[in-house]
């Protein structure tokens, strides 16, 4: 009686883990986040330029990225050269930060506002990436962005 207990509750653990991960697919993102997905949206339409910069950014230092969605979250009283300071040397933030600091500054704004799609979107290794090809391509993946 006792393993056929256990076996069910295993088999419960592994549906509800199956069931779990399948909602946070990052392809359903969007739909589990509308207001931050518009809202990101929104942003890499105001700021093509940067948003290309910062999702190539993610592409090649995933890790760094989740660290300053995560920094910006846990820190909500700092501003972005708070993050430098506590992060010298990351790669290829310092052009981020000499380009599109106002942009950068109102990615944080945005990781705050919305903090739990944010952290569900940095879940996925690249997932700042994947949004700019899948979810906002037409806004910045131009010949001349923001046109």
């Amino acid at each position: 009686m006792m393993k056929k207990l256990v076996v069910c509750f295993l088999a419960g653990v592994c549906l509800t883990s199956l069931a779990f991960a399948a909602d946070e697919a990052i392809e359903r993102w969007s739909d589990h986040h509308p207001e931050a997905s518009k809202a990101l949206g929104l942003w890499v339409k105001a700021h093509p330029e940067a948003a290309a910069k910062i999702f190539e950014w993610d592409g090649h230092h995933p890790g760094h990225s989740q660290e300053f969605v995560t920094w910006t979250i846990e820190h909500p009283a700092e501003r972005i050269d708070g993050y430098v300071r506590a992060h010298p040397n990351v790669p290829s933030f310092d052009e981020i930060m000499r380009l599109h600091r106002p942009a950068t500054e109102e990615l944080m704004v945005w990781c705050r506002d919305h903090a739990e799609a944010a952290r569900a979107l940095m879940a996925h290794p690249k997932g700042l990436e994947w949004a700019g090809h899948h979810l906002y391509k037409e806004y910045w993946h131009l010949e001349e962005p923001g046109k």
